[in-house]
């Protein structure tokens, strides 16, 4: 996890890794459920496992990172944002409000299958290709445990 402390910083660390599952996570010190989300998304279990996953923090709290929230539209915390690189634009793929382990886990199992699908012929599965989060949504809709 990373350390975003403005704009531009946040911009370069999203194209610097285009071709990996992006997360802007966005938090505060200040809450439990933040603290509790940064605890495990830095946990020796996750890093192992989600080895495709970099994230980038962007704390709340700094005056700095104002312009990122304003951007984003955070209205609540934590914030999880999938993003890609589509083209010359960064695009926000998911967002998770709130602190949702397996709708995280989902997102970046379905993410990183379509990135490992990327040679297919059919792009019935490619979400890369949509602007909102109604292919996710309806895959975890359709998702019982």
């Amino acid at each position: 996890m990373i350390n975003i402390k403005n704009k531009e910083q946040l911009e370069k660390f999203i194209w610097e890794n285009k071709d990996k599952v992006v997360v802007i996570y966005v938090g505060s010190n200040f809450y439990n459920s933040c603290k509790i989300l940064k605890n495990k998304l830095t946990s020796v279990e996750v890093i192992s496992t989600m080895r495709n996953l970099v994230v980038g923090y962007v704390d709340i709290n700094s005056k700095e990172n104002q312009d990122i929230c304003e951007l984003y539209k955070i209205s609540y915390i934590p914030v999880q944002s999938f993003v890609t690189v589509k083209g010359t634009q960064i695009v926000e793929i998911k967002r998770i409000i709130g602190y949702d382990w397996i709708n995280f886990t989902m997102t970046y199992n379905l993410i990183i299958n379509d990135m490992s699908n990327k040679n297919d012929t059919s792009d019935k599965n490619d979400i890369s290709d949509k602007n909102d989060t109604s292919y996710i949504d309806n895959m975890m809709d359709n998702f019982t445990l």
